[in-house]
């Protein structure tokens, strides 16, 4: 009898355990997932961010035990209210897979477009009185995408948004913003990013963001 009394005991302490578990998604929740890859180090860095009915809202975090996975592994969390993952090397297609306490399921996939500086061009030296055009190594661009070319660490840059476009151009009017670089060695970057809707949100919309960073030129500016 002491041994039954117990375990319907056990059993109800079970149910109640199991009642307090709050399923975030089974109200409108925003989410914003970020998958970016970075050749100067080789690592792939993704993030993920949720919020109460859009994204004003109030920041949310999973019951523990519901999962977040980047590429079937589990997202560390972030005191930030962000879940993040590093991994090694170019992830794509980047999928995010999140299973809620409610046993909703939610899987998002991006793809990693590459994007590098021409095999082969000579960038050692820049003519700041001449536009730079660059034709990157990589596919034409598709609808959403950007690319972004950036000589220094500052705001200032170049930007290609156009579909189907293969070159970007540093006008000399970009030249003249970043004046200060010329005859000093500078930092010339580019980068391809894309960031469409969601196409399994979790009720309350949000974005997938991926984004690829060629390797790094040193130049001189004259």
């Amino acid at each position: 009898m002491k041994r039954y009394l117990f375990f319907i005991i056990l059993l109800l302490s079970v149910g109640c355990s199991d009642d307090q578990l709050v399923a975030i998604t089974d109200g409108k929740v925003f989410s914003q997932l970020t998958v970016r890859y970075d050749k100067n180090t080789n690592i792939t860095s993704a993030t993920a961010a949720f919020w109460k009915g859009s994204q004003s809202g109030a920041r949310l975090v999973f019951n523990g035990n519901a999962t977040i996975l980047f590429q079937s592994i589990a997202m560390d969390y972030r005191s930030d209210y962000t879940y993040i993952k590093e991994m090694k090397d170019a992830q794509t297609p980047a999928t995010f897979k999140i299973t809620d306490v409610n046993k909703k399921i939610f899987t998002n996939t991006a793809t990693l477009n590459a994007v590098d500086f021409p095999f082969g061009m000579n960038l050692d030296t820049i003519d700041t009185t001449q536009p730079l055009t660059i034709a990157w190594n990589g596919t034409a661009l598709e609808n959403l995408e950007i690319v972004t070319l950036r000589i220094g660490t500052g705001t200032v840059r170049a930007i290609q948004d156009t579909m189907g476009k293969t070159s970007i151009t540093f006008t000399t009017s970009l030249f003249s913003q970043i004046s200060s670089l010329k005859n000093t060695t500078s930092t010339i970057t580019l980068e391809r990013s894309k960031s469409p809707v969601l196409t399994d949100d979790l009720g309350g919309g949000g974005t997938i963001t991926s984004q690829y960073v060629a390797l790094s030129r040193t130049v001189y500016l004259k």
